[in-house]
């Protein structure tokens, strides 16, 4: 999982997708930051591997320009202990062959091997570390976008014809020279926030992104699952993505959720991460009163529950029972890599701290 953001508008471009990547960054990313933009019409792209403070110093990122832009923190599990799998050519945003088209991904491709062996003999995959024959899975989709246009589609059409062939857990946005001022999003059940203003718009996967600028807004706002976007300066069109494609009617129990971070915290200090995977193994299917084994049917099949989870730790450290902090370690050959974590808060009794 990762933490992406978009924006159309006349603000200065760099400074505030930088600003919203490093605000999420802490939750899923951060082991590789990267940003395309149309400038004059012309795609751009800088990125490298670690989190934007590293980004900033080591890539011209900071002086990218235009009035379209999209932003992304990647967080891998194979780079987090493998440096290898945290190349440059690896971040996202991942473009085309000619560089007319620029995507990012969020989620994971399960079946992209099978696209990989088919595509790879008429495309040229610059994410490719010949050192561990892998590629970023996202790559495949840039390909089959491409291809789709390529044979006469609008990008609409293309990204409706692509996504029932990714298999998994699939957000895919991108902007392309064709189409200077717009950005296109297709989520079948990622997170994912959009912020509509006077002649700007702003997507991203978590609200905090949006801090630097909510309060001008007019809107923000969570679209529909399995949803086509289309953003544009001052709007935000959706649509129906994938008609095969059921959004699961989820009944999520708060208390029982609040119950369970409660005992994970209890035990110690934990990463969002990897509270977040002690959740997905044995807690999310009590919680949403499904069968364990439905709830893994769910995540392979694209379900993922992110945003709800961030809004209900925010509601326990407003409650006073958990305390949050900035984690830093060493994650994808980058130091200080930054990532929260949880605890009990601390109350004092008598002379001391105590739980």
């Amino acid at each position: 999982m990762c933490q992406l953001v978009a924006y159309i508008g006349d603000r200065p471009i760099a400074p505030l997708l930088l600003k919203a990547m490093e605000l999420q960054e802490p939750y899923l990313g951060g082991h590789a930051t990267g940003m395309a933009v149309l400038d004059n019409g012309r795609l751009v792209v800088e990125k490298g591997p670690g989190h934007v403070a590293k980004a900033k110093r080591t890539t011209g990122i900071t002086r990218l320009e235009g009035t379209t832009g999209i932003g992304h923190s990647r967080h891998s599990s194979l780079a987090e202990s493998d440096p290898r799998f945290d190349t440059a050519a690896m971040a996202h945003p991942i473009t085309n062959d000619d560089g007319t088209i620029a995507l990012m991904h969020n989620g994971n491709i399960f079946n992209y091997k099978e696209h990989w062996a088919r595509l790879r003999e008429g495309h040229i995959f610059k994410s490719h570390n010949p050192d561990v024959d892998a590629i970023t899975d996202s790559e495949v989709a840039v390909h089959l976008v491409s291809d789709a246009v390529a044979e006469g589609g609008s990008f609409e059409e293309a990204l409706k014809e692509v996504m029932p062939k990714l298999q998994g857990q699939v957000l895919l946005c991108l902007i392309s020279e064709d189409e200077p001022e717009t950005v296109y999003v297709a989520n079948r059940h990622q997170p994912c926030y959009v912020g509509v203003g006077d002649d700007e718009v702003m997507w991203c996967s978590s609200r905090v992104g949006f801090e630097p600028i909510e309060g001008e807004l007019k809107r923000v706002y969570q679209p529909p699952k399995n949803s086509l976007l289309k953003l544009t300066r001052g709007k935000a069109e959706t649509q129906l993505l994938e008609p095969g494609w059921k959004v699961p009617d989820l009944k999520m129990d708060k208390p029982l959720l609040k119950e369970f971070i409660m005992k994970i915290v209890s035990v110690g200090e934990i990463d969002f991460v990897n509270l977040r995977g002690a959740l997905n193994y044995n807690c999310w299917a009590k919680v949403l009163d499904i069968p364990q084994d439905e709830w893994t049917r769910m995540r392979r099949g694209g379900v993922d529950i992110v945003n709800p989870l961030i809004e209900t730790l925010d509601e326990l450290i407003e409650e006073g029972k958990i305390r949050q902090r900035i984690d830093p370690r060493l994650e994808g050959g980058t130091l200080d890599t930054p990532r929260f974590a949880y605890s009990l808060r601390l109350i004092p009794f008598n002379k001391g701290l105590y739980f």
